[in-house]
């Protein structure tokens, strides 16, 4: 005998999951009864959705409509407040301490180039094309993710001696902070992943198979809050001026 799942576990899960506008949809098909679910559901274009409609059926065998359309604009709320919470975690590279701490940086840097849905934003000074990120990268690609690479070169800093291109033949806006906008004794130094404007982790280390897993390194990954869109903020500005290109 299956045992039915609680309306308030179903609402809260379905709010983690789904965007907010797609819950906002759900809770006022909800609200109208089940022949509105039924059409939401024939209209809808995801399978995640559709899922999310049969369960919201299933709900309504145990509770009202108002109810659980109460309950699924409840927890949207609060899974939209906790989402813009900040939450900042500590990333390593290096020996190991015996003390507790967060992932190593290369798989941090690979598992957040998957979760991108509409935007990566990668700076670094020396830049491999290491094997997993550069998987990575041509993954987001194919789900229509849009990247763009600040890395540094040599035709604009001399002192930077590799010419070589990284990740050749993947799909990437590339800019560059060119020589005739900076000091010539400046470097592109930054080392930043910047993920859908929600997520960045900053860091010393650089796209390299060393940075990634044998140099000592640390970073910052920050989830949430007001930090990587200001991150992002910046760096629109300064390509808005012309300081990069």
């Amino acid at each position: 005998m299956t045992v039915p799942a609680d309306p308030i576990d179903v609402a809260c899960t379905l709010a983690a999951r789904l965007p907010q506008a797609d819950i906002t949809k759900l809770a006022h098909a909800v609200a109208q009864g089940e022949g509105a679910v039924h059409a939401l559901r024939a209209r809808a274009a995801s399978q995640v959705m559709r899922r999310a409609c049969d369960q919201v059926l299933d709900c309504l065998l145990l509770v009202s409509s108002d109810y659980l359309a109460g309950a699924l604009t409840a927890a949207s709320v609060g899974a939209n407040r906790a989402k813009q919470v900040q939450h900042i975690d500590v990333v390593w590279t290096g020996p190991n301490s015996g003390v507790h701490t967060s992932r190593l940086t290369s798989s941090v840097v690979v598992s957040l180039i998957d979760e991108a849905t509409t935007e990566i934003v990668l700076v670094s000074y020396a830049t491999h094309s290491e094997t997993k990120i550069s998987q990575a990268l041509h993954r987001a690609a194919e789900r229509g993710v849009e990247i763009t690479l600040l890395l540094e070169n040599h035709d604009d800093n001399p002192s930077y001696t590799s010419t070589y291109t990284p990740f050749p033949g993947l799909s990437a806006r590339r800019w560059t902070w060119p020589l005739g906008r900076r000091d010539t004794s400046s470097a592109l130094h930054a080392k930043i992943l910047l993920v859908d404007a929600k997520t960045a982790l900053v860091g010393s280390a650089n796209i390299t198979q060393r940075a990634m897993e044998s140099n000592l390194e640390c970073g910052l990954l920050i989830r949430g809050g007001p930090h990587p869109r200001a991150i992002r903020k910046h760096l629109l500005s300064l390509k808005a001026q012309g300081v990069l290109v």
